[in-house]
């Protein structure tokens, strides 16, 4: 090139921006509507179930579960529907179809919480945003709208009581307060400290148990790690609530204040709960400060294993590899022949792209969304309007008429009677009414307690109230008289449960109990938690019965010893009359609605009769 040359000016490049996909509008996409009939399909059981749920109060947390995991998928998301492309993801839908299925043949509620969870986790793991590539961490708060079945978050209640209880005690020795524990009262000098479920630490475990799930999700932690959240959320829970009941009996001995009831101890109860859920994202904090990614860049240590194992443990997405990334952006792309199941699985399934699918995902959607309300109204549910909160109901299902019930009674007397109503007595129940029991079988003196508490929401298991009185639980069955198995077709009457109890000493406690609803009908007794194929058949069996408030009816008997075969079939009898006789009283007063008053009762058995 000369001078005389004219000047080449330096060619001007300008690098290709890919085209990005075009994509169906939100609206019109298939998979917008597809996972939306999904959904909607299982709000009328959802309905019904998280109704019953609201009754609990350490479930009523629920709806700060849903909102938090609506917020942070709208938040984090591109606001985009993808198709299910993942295993897990069809895993997921697949799970949520059974459980479905399930839920319209058993009329069950509570699988179709399980059909909600699983879609919900499906959609979320296949959705995305600009700093996740998956969204399915945000399900794990979701999980925990699921109760646990057949009973046993009774039986953790009151486990958690005897934690309390001993707890409690331990440092209230410390502080040096006299006090005396029963069982699970604390008493001390000036009053009793029941520890009930709402003291028990029931309300603020569950509430810890969702936080520590929220937090894994927030913080973008992996997913084996929530076991451990899990674990540290329970123990600080139980912290919490030793140190409520501490400073519950502490405020009454050194203070004369009552922090047991009222706004005052809603204020402790938060109070604490606060204080577990600090320490619980301090150690959220702990954990990041020790698990933390070793190396940043991938030329470091490139052939040491354990570090890429531990890495790809603890690394929650959040280090950025500057280094890596761009040695991974100038690498050749993958052979078109050698893609992956997942991409060639999202192909094929964008090719149902269309208007018409869509439209038929919306018709499939209200197909679903009629089978789940039919299958819906025949469930009866227990809704908040009825004033139903927690294990009790509002109002009486019965006033027991005294005379009636005490007299004209073969082979036994009721003596005694007692009342307590509005909570007098929480032992006991809400509103109990009390007789001594007295009779004489085969020689033997046989006494004990007979007591009519109300109102239940549900069938309340008695045989959990005696074992958490330090009575070992050694037989439960069903019962039945030989008048009651011949008017079964006819009347409608139902077994009772009878159950043994053993303790340190030879001593034996005897219990009956049964269970009578407003319109005079029996319950069919379930089996006790524990026994999971027993109750599972069923609770398959009842699907069919309304839940509706019912009574509870018990006679407790305490003997020296085991009371022979023949005294028990003896007290049978007299049970099985004696309830027959009340639920006569309660079909004849109410006519299938509450009971007014007790003169009113014994005037329509008169009049009956």
């Amino acid at each position: 090139m000369t001078e005389d040359s004219p000047a080449i000016a330096p060619m001007k490049t300008k690098a290709k921006v890919p085209l990005a996909p075009i994509r169906t509008p939100v609206i019109q996409s298939v998979w917008t509507w597809f996972w939306v009939a999904l959904l909607a399909a299982c709000i009328p059981m959802l309905v019904i179930y998280f109704s019953r749920m609201w009754r609990l109060d350490h479930y009523q947390y629920f709806p700060f579960a849903i909102g938090a995991v609506a917020w942070l998928a709208w938040s984090r998301s591109d606001r985009y529907f993808y198709a299910p492309s993942r295993i897990s993801s069809l895993l997921l839908i697949s799970v949520g179809v059974l459980a479905m299925i399930g839920s319209w043949s058993l009329r069950s509620p509570w699988m179709m919480s399980i059909a909600f969870v699983c879609y919900t986790a499906a959609c979320l793991s296949v959705m995305r945003g600009p700093h996740d590539k998956s969204l399915l961490i945000l399900a794990l708060p979701l999980l925990l709208l699921i109760r646990l079945p057949l009973g046993y978050d009774q039986l953790l209640v009151i486990q958690l009581q005897h934690l309390t209880t001993m707890m409690s005690s331990l440092l209230l020795d410390v502080l040096s307060i006299p006090h005396a524990v029963t069982r699970n009262v604390i008493e001390l000098p000036s009053r009793e400290l029941f520890v009930a479920e709402a003291c028990s630490g029931i309300q603020s475990v569950f509430t810890m148990a969702f936080l520590s799930t929220l937090i894994v999700a927030i913080n973008r932690r992996k997913l084996w790690l929530a076991p451990f959240y899990l674990i540290i959320a329970l123990i600080l829970a139980a912290g919490g609530n030793v140190l409520r009941v501490t400073m519950v009996a502490v405020a009454d001995q050194w203070m004369s204040l009552d922090l047991a009831s009222g706004w005052a101890h809603d204020i402790l109860g938060y109070t604490t709960l606060a204080i577990s859920a600090f320490f619980l994202w301090s150690f959220d904090g702990m954990i990041m400060t020790l698990m933390h990614v070793t190396g940043t860049t991938s030329d470091e240590h490139p052939d040491n294993p354990v570090l890429h194992l531990w890495n790809w443990f603890v690394d929650d997405g959040q280090n950025v590899d500057a280094v890596g990334e761009y040695y991974r952006s100038n690498q050749s792309a993958s052979d078109r022949k050698e893609l992956g199941f997942q991409l060639q699985l999202a192909r094929l399934l964008g090719r149902l792209q269309a208007k018409p699918i869509a439209a038929a995902m919306a018709v499939l959607g209200v197909v679903l969304i009629s089978v789940s309300s039919s299958s819906a109204m025949k469930v009866s549910a227990v809704g908040v309007e009825e004033g139903a909160q927690g294990m009790f109901v509002d109002g009486i299902v019965f006033e027991p008429p005294v005379k009636f019930i005490s007299s004209g009674n073969s082979g036994f007397q009721l003596n005694e009677h007692q009342q307590s109503r509005d909570g007098d007595n929480p032992i006991l129940g809400q509103n109990a009414d009390v007789w001594t029991f007295e009779s004489m079988v085969n020689g033997l003196p046989v006494r004990g307690q007979f007591v009519l508490s109300q109102t239940y929401a549900e069938w309340h298991e008695l045989c959990l109230c005696y074992e958490n009185q330090d009575w070992r639980l050694l037989n439960r069955i069903l019962e039945s008289t030989d008048a009651t198995e011949s008017e079964v077709a006819d009347s409608g009457f139902q077994p009772f449960a009878y159950a043994l109890f053993g303790g340190d000493t030879d001593a034996r406690g005897h219990l009956w109990y049964s269970a009578i609803t407003p319109s005079g009908n029996f319950v069919y007794p379930p089996e006790r938690p524990g026994q999971i194929g027993r109750r599972i058949a069923d609770a398959a069996e009842g699907l069919d019965e309304a839940i509706e408030p019912m009574m509870m009816l018990q006679l407790w008997v305490v003997a020296p010893q085991k009371l022979d075969a023949s005294t028990i079939d003896r007290v049978d009898e007299m049970f099985d009359g004696l309830r027959q006789k009340i639920a006569t009283a309660v079909k004849a007063a109410s006519g299938g609605s509450a009971v007014g008053t007790a003169d009113q009762t014994e005037a329509d058995l008169e009049a009956s009769s």
